[in-house]
């Protein structure tokens, strides 16, 4: 026999399931995405069902079900729920092309056409999905975490720099995303398995592979650091990222333009003039106009997964509308509001409430403070901890974001400003005082480094 072409091979793979099923004779009835059709063994309620849009179908009144072309014309053809294999496998090939209009081509250079059927090959629908409930969310993180759970590098990171113990590191919910991507393939089928639909969890996709569409979970390797709201629903993560990405900056009258990880157009700013073509291990480049240099991008990032077909991404969901912000709260705490899934106000006194940035940073001033601290990922953000706030209704809260946030006049400064003027205005008319804490940026930039200093912030009420 002779060898049908691995692109030949593929194409039957992906053959449109509607379309195939179609010209089998099936009689097939559309609910929502899925299609739904009769089983081999007889029936008088359709009980198959296929979803075009995944590739996928399944015998639900049995066992029987693939991702493939191939797998449902052998379940129709020889009423096998197994895989064929060997001269098997690339006779269901021959036949599926057969059946659906598509040139065999063979590795010798021979064809074989079938002009009788025309096919047009599916595509897969790009879909965006609205980031899925708070309760949604906290049910399929806390079965990840089971998967995705702490590396070694990362207890060791916890540890040795922010002074947390395993038992706390596991208490706070930390976890480690890998870069093996068939460990978070298999790592994501359990979660999925478990917790039944990813679609509107952020860090889940669909990703388009060789063989249609599969669910993983999407960025770089890093560790996981927990968003959890006042009702102690894990609602997000950040990842501190093992590597941080390796940027490329133009400076002076240069431009890059991406046209792909490694090579670039060189474009001159002023005139939008093509310069040149160039690559990552050409860098860096100088001229009379400017120089291009590789630069570290951030070192934390979210857990997001926005969709990007030019990456593979067909499904996803990003992390946004809104930001989560982060309660942290003592551990001691922790562990009593870890039986209970309900607000925080029932489990430690909320009086006084500290707001800052960073989850981290927050989970260990609370055990120095043992107050709630309220934190968001970056000044900017600030606002979202208004709503929180109210619904909690302290007496005062305490805004400590970083001190050189606190000493800069750019930006940063302003947001830090703006936050104490806003928040006196939103929340003395309620009863809740506002005070800031500051203290010598040479001293420390966070407040988790000035309390493992030793030190306190002096904290000043604002009249």
């Amino acid at each position: 026999m002779r060898r049908i072409s691995k692109d030949t091979i593929q194409k039957a793979k992906e053959v449109d399931l509607v379309f195939l099923a179609e010209q089998l004779g099936d009689q097939l009835n559309r609910v929502g995405q899925s299609y739904f059709t009769y089983r081999n063994e007889g029936e008088s309620t359709p009980s198959l069902s296929i979803n075009p849009n995944k590739g996928i179908w399944k015998d639900f009144a049995g066992t029987a079900g693939g991702s493939d072309a191939i797998s449902y014309y052998y379940y129709r053809i020889n009423y096998s729920e197994s895989y064929p294999k060997g001269s098997e496998f690339f006779e269901m090939v021959e036949k599926v092309c057969e059946l659906c209009g598509i040139t065999i081509e063979y590795e010798d250079g021979q064809s074989r056409e079938f002009n009788n059927v025309e096919y047009k090959p599916r595509e897969i629908i790009v879909k965006e999905s609205e980031k899925a409930s708070p309760e949604q969310l906290n049910k399929v993180y806390k079965v990840m975490l089971k998967e995705f759970s702490l590396q070694q590098q990362h207890v060791e990171h916890l540890k040795e720099v922010r002074r947390i113990n395993v038992h706390t590191a596991n208490l706070r919910s930390y976890g480690s995303i890998i870069q093996d991507k068939k460990e978070r393939y298999i790592k994501t089928k359990a979660i999925k398995q478990s917790v039944g639909n990813l679609e509107g969890v952020p860090g889940f996709a669909e990703i388009k592979g060789k063989y249609g569409l599969y669910w993983s979970v999407v960025g770089r390797s890093g560790m996981l650091i927990p968003f959890r709201n006042i009702n102690n629903q894990l609602v997000g993560f950040q990842v501190m990222y093992d590597e941080r990405p390796q940027l490329i900056k133009a400076d002076g009258d240069l431009l890059v333009q991406m046209k792909d990880y490694n090579n670039f157009s060189i474009i001159q700013k002023s005139t939008g003039e093509l310069i040149g073509e160039a690559n990552r291990d050409q860098l860096p480049i100088s001229n009379e106009l400017g120089s291009i240099s590789i630069k570290l991008g951030q070192k934390y990032g979210w857990f997001s997964s926005p969709i990007n077909p030019s990456i593979g991404i067909y499904n996803g969901a990003e992390i946004g509308d809104p930001l989560p912000y982060h309660a942290a709260v003592p551990s001691k705490a922790l562990a009593d509001w870890d039986i209970f899934q309900d607000n925080i106000r029932n489990h430690m006194n909320v009086d006084e409430i500290w707001w800052g940035e960073g989850p981290l940073k927050g989970d260990i001033a609370s055990d120095f403070t043992q107050k709630l601290h309220l934190q968001v990922a970056g000044v900017s953000q600030w606002r979202l901890l208004l709503e929180p706030t109210k619904q909690l209704k302290p007496k005062r809260i305490v805004i400590a974001f970083d001190a050189d946030a606190q000493d800069k006049e750019d930006t940063v400064g302003l947001n830090v400003f703006n936050a104490v003027k806003e928040a006196k205005k939103e929340l003395q008319p309620l009863g809740i005082d506002v005070a800031i804490a500051m203290w010598p940026s040479n001293v420390a930039k966070g407040i988790d480094d000035l309390f493992h200093a030793g030190y306190k912030p002096k904290i000043i009420d604002i009249p």
